[in-house]
């Protein structure tokens, strides 16, 4: 077998990891001293520094030197959780919960995605088969997430030595990754203009629809249960499992959608209505009802993350693709930067409805302005990088 896969076994691992820390971060980082704002900053703290990083990199280096950046990000999560766990300071908790990412959505836009995708978009070059690999890939990452929220019902003892060991898993199997060639710097191998204006106007997209998603982060989602209807870990632990259930089986039906309507569409006509699911989580009047629409939010809302993965890696050529996911990513995630920060204090003083309206009405925008312009250009590489 392509010694490529292992990239699913490491998205796999990657899932329980950031299911156990989506819900548990900023909650944990409360209880353990800090403020609710504080705990905010903490999170856009780690937002912004990721995002510098992975600009910082996949602007300057090219795709050959992939594998040795996994190993660097697989080795600061390590540290991160290891001093998570094991400091009882809440700033120091705060420090490595920022060198390690933690409590980012189980979506994993990371580091680790600018060089994993990549490679992922160069194992197969159909289009469907590569939209297949993207939903696979992202399946793993969602249904692992799962399990990584149930374990929290053995105790965050337990949560947290699972995490470390597969931390150290998924470091190790980096090594197995073969050394890919490739240009070292980016500025020698410039990438085409075309690809340029799509990183380009994909970031400013994206950084509307991560301000939208900043304001309701799966830690925030698991605060606003806590606040409103006093859930516990281990009751937030059984939600986030149905959750990310739903959410990995739906990502399985994207290729198929995609095949049909195209991948443009099939982000587009599922994402909008999950948004007006969203936006009455907080405005039903029961907690039954909030859960019903939260988990028919999650039916739909992640089915544009294997299919926008897949757009991304098939409009530019391959040797673009580390720079473009790279950057877009990057920028996407700097502009969720501050939402965390007024979300927390929005859920803390008024049990955050206005956050959940603001991050729905958002993404609407969002999903319109993504139609309009990329709705004519179609998916069109499927070369493998030389």
């Amino acid at each position: 077998m392509d010694s490529r896969y292992l990239l699913f076994g490491t998205r796999t691992l990657r899932g329980f990891v950031f299911g156990v820390f989506s819900v548990i971060t900023i909650i944990y980082l409360i209880d353990s001293g800090l403020s609710a704002i504080e705990a905010g900053v903490t999170v856009t703290s780690s937002i912004l520094i990721s995002s510098f990083l992975t600009f910082l990199i996949t602007s300057r280096y090219g795709r050959g030197y992939s594998r040795s950046f996994l190993l660097l990000f697989s080795f600061l999560l390590l540290i991160g959780i290891t001093g998570f766990f094991f400091f009882s300071s809440p700033v120091l908790k705060a420090i490595f919960s920022i060198i390690g990412s933690l409590g980012v959505n189980p979506s994993d836009n990371t580091l680790f995605s600018a060089y994993e995708q990549p490679i992922i978009a160069d194992i197969k070059q159909d289009q469907k088969e590569k939209n297949g690999l993207f939903a696979r890939y992202t399946f793993g990452g969602y249904i692992a997430s799962s399990f990584g929220a149930l374990a929290l019902n053995l105790g965050l003892v337990t949560s947290f030595y699972l995490s470390i060991a597969f931390s150290v898993t998924i470091l190790v199997s980096y090594l197995f990754l073969p050394s890919i060639k490739g240009e070292r710097s980016v500025a020698r191998n410039p990438p085409a203009k075309s690809s340029k204006i799509i990183a380009r106007d994909m970031s400013a997209l994206f950084s509307v629809d991560a301000i939208a998603g900043g304001f309701v982060l799966q830690g925030l989602m698991a605060y606003w249960f806590h606040v409103r209807y006093s859930f516990t870990f281990s009751q937030l632990g059984y939600v986030f499992t149905v959750v990310d259930i739903i959410t990995a089986v739906s990502v399985l039906a994207t290729p198929y959608i995609a095949s049909r309507i195209g991948l443009v569409r099939t982000m587009v006509f599922t994402h909008l209505p999950s948004n007006v699911f969203l936006i009455l989580i907080p405005l039903v009047p029961s907690l039954s009802l909030s859960l019903f629409f939260l988990f028919l939010r999650q039916s739909l809302s992640q089915m544009d993350v294997p299919t926008r993965q897949s757009y991304l890696n098939s409009v530019v050529p391959g040797r673009d693709r580390s720079y473009v996911v790279g950057v877009t990513n990057s920028i996407r995630s700097a502009a969720s930067g501050g939402s965390p920060y007024i979300s927390s204090y929005l859920i803390s003083v008024a049990a955050g409805a206005l956050s959940f309206v603001a991050g729905g009405a958002i993404k609407i925008v969002y999903d319109i302005a993504l139609y309009e312009r990329f709705k004519n250009l179609k998916e069109h590489y499927g070369d493998e990088v030389k």
